[in-house]
């Protein structure tokens, strides 16, 4: 991965964009392509110079942001949302995009949101061979040029990001090439339940319950609203491990 990464900004209020752009400005990492106020505007630049990372906002007139973020289909870049709007955050993570961020812009919160991104990206980088699933319960795959074997007992949880899965241990995460959906097929663990779109985790790995949320370690991962069984489900075994 190349320290470098390129970005494109794209909302339709010059000043929210004037704030991004001045959060950009000090930072050698990231050079701005292009800095739109309407979807017609910026998908030639977006599709012509294939930036790392769309800054978009969603209410727009016209098309809106994430209306614009499905027609990029696979070609649309790794997308963190700067909204005033927080009802459109279930809708965004739906589409797959990376972070989601409250305006007004803030440092500490954009500086967050990027070191999450880089990270996500160095490991991606790494997941660039393949996954085979043992029966044994043991998950073996590439990690550069090492071949990591990793016991299923030691995963707190995964996560999609779009064709990859995040594996998440308390040590270290990992990024294999596959779906979420086909890795879970693959396991074919009973230790593992999806509870979100973009999340499963190990049953023995949660540590805490609200109405619609579960702790694994010091994350919060949300519910979807079609996986309330596997909430109910969660409940019934970690309200029998207290007794």
């Amino acid at each position: 991965m190349t320290d470098l990464l390129t970005c494109v900004i794209l909302d339709d209020n010059y000043l929210d964009r004037l704030a991004i752009e001045s959060e950009l400005a000090g930072r050698d990492s990231i050079r701005l392509l292009g800095s739109f106020a309407s979807a017609l505007e910026a998908v030639g630049p977006i599709r012509e110079f294939k930036p790392d990372i769309l800054l978009l906002d969603i209410n727009m007139p016209g098309l809106n942001g994430l209306q614009f973020l499905k027609g990029l289909g696979a070609r649309a870049p790794l997308c963190i949302v700067v909204s005033s709007h927080p009802e459109y955050a279930l809708e965004s993570f739906e589409l797959n995009v990376f972070d989601y961020i409250l305006k007004p812009l803030t440092t500490e919160r954009f500086d967050q949101a990027l070191k999450r991104l880089r990270a996500f990206l160095l490991i991606k980088q790494k997941a660039e061979a393949y996954v085979t699933l043992i029966e044994t319960e043991k998950i073996v795959f590439k990690d550069g040029h090492h071949e990591i074997h990793l016991n299923v007992n030691e995963i707190s949880y995964l996560e999609a990001f779009g064709d990859y899965t995040k594996i998440v241990t308390s040590g270290k995460d990992y990024l294999t090439l596959a779906t979420l959906g086909s890795f879970l097929e693959n396991l074919r663990s009973e230790k593992f339940v999806r509870i979100h779109r973009s999340y499963a985790v190990a049953k023995a790995k949660v540590s805490r319950i609200t109405h619609n949320t579960i702790g694994v370690n010091d994350i919060d991962l949300p519910v979807g609203k079609t996986y309330r069984i596997s909430l109910a489900q969660l409940k019934s075994i970690h309200g029998s491990k207290k007794s």
